[in-house]
């Protein structure tokens, strides 16, 4: 193969590179609007043109093209897309039928069309069902390409039935060049693209997933499968085409030499039963009879053996009286004597008894009384031999194409096959190599520049060699170990794919379902459930994480509920730190005051406090500890514990807490901290003293509006052991009122994610300017849960409202079951607190209805459907100047917002008069405020009558 036509082959094999590398280019330049059936329309054509490239430009050899056409549909197909794949094998196809009419391979023909259409469609089915629309490795491509071009070779057989020998040898021709630069070519593309991609050079992936690890075993498997196989096969068909060999030289010099042997044989006994016919009998022979014969005949010897076995007449003189019984050769012909039962013999080419050194042929026929024997000398011998041996060899064949070649005792050349043209050092190389070798052995040999086998053997005296080419002699072994190897291809690229399917499908995938469900366990749903049943083994393994699982959940549950139980108790050792009991100082008429928390958690961070610190002065304080839930509320009761402690001591309230944040500031592992806003009041003078700790301001209502509260305040507590606080005061008027918060209130979030916010909380107490402490914080615990909407609580929200110069207000609960035979108890209950505060009658009546509507809606409702009958607590705030009275109703039943429902105008049935229908309206218009929230598992209605 000369060098243009290596440069040929190597230009077909990377220009699917090259285009691949143009095609990926434009993608990503121009052809980005490119929608995907056009994109793969693009990348069919373009890639169908380089298949047409690799026929145009193939190479002819054998009768056929060989050519790079296969690798272009496979490299669309595995890399740009199925469509691309299929379009580009039927242009190649196509065009490869009709380019047989301008000379392009008539024989290949169909096999050369169907294989490239064939190579798109196997690419696209691979791409779409093997590889999962991923670009496949060099590796994997390489063998791709090894498939897809034995498998058009294969069609080459299948296409030309009607002539199998020039089928072999063209695949024989194409096979290797053909396969090798259509699999590199692929591969190639594959190393550009990955190149491209930045996914190589890359480094082994630590955990590679199933599908890569099987292939890549599965491939090794399979290919060293093949090699070993077809090794064998090699090995055990080039044995057989040895031996096959062998006994074609052995069968056809045998058959040459039982010829020449039988013709030599007959030409013999034709003379001697003549010279039987002269000499008809032992007792009448004459010396001039025998000398008359031999000259007639041209033999070397006619002897005459007697019944005794002993040579009575003969034309050597010296031989006469010989006994034939002395020696191998001449005892052979006792058997021609009366006794011996034989009436004819003929023996080979060989040294006689009389003289070992002299070689001879004889034959012996029974006369009357002995029998007569006559002999061939060598000159006469070959004489005779060679007209047997010319006819025997010139027209005989070794198997097609072989032949024979006789050569004479001295080495010349005494018979070949007709029209055979053999060099006379050729001739004389091949008498000469067989000088060392034993007679019947197989050996190679060049004549003519060709290797042939060569076996030879004695033909009377004469040297024959039968010969055939190594080439005809191989073609079956190879043709077989060719056609093997191609099936084995084949079988196992579709045993590949089979086995790759069955474990993806029954393996691979049951594994992602499997982890699929654990993601959901592991993301906290504990109630999801494995549920492949495939096959048994994974039955018993989603028995098992099923039953893991379940097992799990109920350690969860339990460890839940022991962990319920201890925050509950923590819940209720905070909720005892703090103050509940109101009003707290009834025994003190200048000021009321109220305070709620609510935790975001079971326990929070946040904090209130208020005590007499002595006879006249009153502290008080909001906190709020950075973070959540139990490692909060620690923090908070050792902030509490300290700022409490140091303000009840009588220092300056500045001092209290710059102790109280030295103390808190040591041994902080935690860096926690805590804001806080805290103050004293002389409830005789209205003197208000107070320290901002890094905390909200608060507000303060004066002359019926509210404003901010704003100074400079410290930094936070527990942070800095040498902050400095300073305080401010602030005279209180009888009537004014503070509200103290944490930041849960004002940047508390509704259900959109939108925080409550300052504005918002402004608008809330301008509207709500006359309330007490106790109803103010109320109804801003219930306009936040409106505003929540529902959505989780983010953070504690905790309140302290204080009015000074007034009283403190009355309280009072009562928990009844849930049946409306306890509305005269609950009824009698407001009664005693209404009497004692002078309410008008109507108010009363007013207040009876309400309270009933309420009730009896909680009564046939809030349990419905329940096991147990729920309890009612009913619980009141009174406040004077002026007078009102705060009921708040709460049950644990199902949830329900009465304020959500519509106002009827008119009842039209019965029901409309329950709550919910006229009920509510009447409950709306007989109260000056009315408000629900959802409290935790609890429905809380409170509404504000004043007189």
């Amino acid at each position: 193969m000369n060098a243009g036509i290596v440069a040929q082959f190597a230009v077909a094999t990377v220009l699917p590179a090259i285009v691949s590398i143009y095609l990926m280019t434009l993608r990503e330049r121009a052809a980005k609007n490119l929608g995907h059936r056009q994109w793969q329309v693009l990348c069919g054509a373009v890639f169908g043109l380089v298949a047409i490239f690799g026929t145009e430009f193939g190479i002819a050899t054998a009768g056929a093209t060989m050519n790079v056409r296969d690798a272009a549909p496979v490299v669309a197909g595995l890399f740009f897309g199925a469509p691309a794949g299929v379009i580009a094998g039927l242009i190649g196809g196509v065009e490869r039928w009709f380019a047989a009419l301008w000379g392009k391979g008539m024989f290949t023909r169909a096999a050369c069309a169907l294989g490239t259409c064939a190579a798109g469609i196997y690419a696209a089915l691979l791409r779409r069902h093997v590889f999962d629309n991923r670009k496949p490795s060099w590796p994997l491509a390489f063998v791709t390409g090894v498939v897809v071009e034995v498998l058009h070779l294969m069609l080459v057989f299948i296409t030309r039935p009607d002539a199998p020998e020039q089928a072999f040898h063209v695949v024989r021709a194409c096979a290797v060049p053909m396969v090798c630069c259509n699999a590199i070519a692929v591969a190639l593309a594959a190393l550009v693209l990955a190149r491209m991609a930045g996914e190589w050079p890359h480094k082994r992936p630590e955990a590679p997933n199933i599908s890569q690890v099987m292939q890549s075993r599965l491939l090794i498997a399979i290919v060293a499968g093949f090699l070993v196989s077809v090794m064998f096969t090699s090995a055990v068909q080039g044995g057989i085409a040895r031996a096959e060999t062998e006994s074609v030289l052995s069968l056809a010099l045998s058959d040459a030499t039982s010829d020449i042997n039988k013709a030599s044989d007959d030409n013999l006994l034709v003379i001697t039963r003549r010279v039987s016919y002269a000499l008809p009998n032992v007792w009448s022979v004459t010396q001039e009879e025998i000398d008359a014969l031999v000259e007639e005949f041209d033999v070397s010897e006619i002897n005459v053996v007697d019944e005794t076995g002993f040579i009575v007449h003969s034309n050597i003189e010296e031989y006469v009286g010989f006994d034939m019984s002395s020696g191998e050769q001449s005892a052979a012909f006792l058997v021609l004597l009366p006794s011996g039962g034989r009436t004819q013999l003929v023996q080979s080419y060989q040294p006689r008894t009389y003289d070992e050194n002299e070689w001879r042929k004889y034959a012996g026929v029974s006369i009357g009384g002995g029998f007569v024997q006559v002999a061939y000398d060598a000159d006469q011998f070959v004489d005779d031999l060679l007209v047997h041996v010319e006819d025997s060899v010139r027209n005989r064949h070794v198997g097609q194409n072989g032949y024979l070649v006789v050569y004479g005792p001295d080495g010349s050349l005494v018979g070949k096959q007709s029209g055979l043209f053999m060099p006379t050092e050729d001739t004389l190389a091949l008498f000469s190599s067989s000088e060392s070798r034993p007679e019947n052995t197989v050996y190679t040999f060049d004549v003519l520049g060709e290797p042939h086998y060569v076996s030879y053997c004695f033909v009377e005296g004469y040297r024959m060699f039968a010969l055939e080419p190594v080439a005809e002699a191989q073609l079956s072994a190879e043709a077989s170990v060719l056609m093997m190897a191609f099936m084995e291809v084949i079988v196992f690229a579709v045993l590949f794919v089979a086995v790759y399917l069955l474990i993806k499908n029954e393996v691979v995938q049951s594994i992602w379902k499997v982890n699929g469900t654990l993601d959901q366990i592991a993301q906290g749903d504990l109630e999801a459930e494995v549920a492949v049943r495939n096959n048994a083994e994974f039955i018993s393994l989603s028995h098992d994480i099923n039953a893991m699982v379940a097992s799990l959940r109920n350690a969860i549950a339990a460890e839940a509920a022991r962990i319920d139980r201890e925050l509950d108790y923590a819940r209720i050792i905070q909720e005892s730190a703090l103050p509940s009991s109101f009003p707290p100082f009834p025994e003190v008429g200048a000021f009321d005051i109220y305070a709620s928390m609510n935790a975001a958690r079971e326990v929070g961070g946040d904090f209130y406090d208020f005590f007499l610190i002595d006879d006249h002065t009153l502290g008080f304080l909001v906190a709020d500890v950075s973070g959540k839930g139990i490692p909060a509320s620690l923090f908070m009761m050792a902030a509490k514990a300290e700022l409490s402690n140091y303000m009840l001591s009588g220092m300056p309230l500045a001092e209290a807490v710059q102790t109280a944040n030295w103390h808190l500031c040591q041994g902080n592992e935690a860096d926690m901290f805590v804001t806080a806003w805290a103050a004293t009041l002389d409830y005789e003078t209205g003197e208000l003293t107070y320290v901002n700790a890094g905390h909200n301001p608060p507000l303060l209502r004066r002359n019926g509006s509210w404003e901010w509260l704003r100074t400079r305040g410290g930094l936070f507590l527990g942070s800095f052991d040498t902050a400095k606080y300073r305080s401010a005061t602030l005279v209180l008027n009888p009537g004014d009122e503070l509200l103290l918060y944490t930041d849960g209130v004002s940047e508390a979030f509704s259900a959109s994610e939108e925080q409550y916010g300052d504005a918002r909380l402004e608008a809330f107490l301008a509207k709500h300017a006359a309330l007490h402490p106790h109803p103010l914080v109320d109804a801003l615990r219930a306009d936040l849960a409106r505003w929540a909407q529902g959505a989780e609580q983010s953070d504690d929200i905790t309140m302290l409202a204080l009015e000074y110069g007034v009283a403190p207000q009355a309280t009072g609960s009562l928990t009844v079951p849930a049946t409306l035979d306890q509305l005269e108890v609950v009824l009698d209950f407001i009664h005693g607190v209404l009497r004692d505060r002078s309410c008008p009658l109507t108010t009363q009546n007013q207040l009876d209805i309400v309270i009933e509507e309420l009730f009896v809606n909680v009564c046939n409702y809030a349990y419905k459907g329940m096991e147990k009958q729920g309890t009612v607590t009913v619980d009141y705030v009174y406040n004077a100047n002026p007078s009102a009275i705060t009921v708040s109703i709460t049950d644990r039943g199902v949830p329900f917002d009465l304020l959500a429902q519509a106002d009827p105008e008119t009842p039209k049935s019965a029901d409309e008069a329950r709550i919910g229908g006229l009920g509510i309206l009447m409950v709306k218009r007989m109260t000056d405020d009315l408000s629900y929230v959802r409290d935790g598992d609890k429905n809380v209605v409170a509404f504000v009558k004043g007189w």
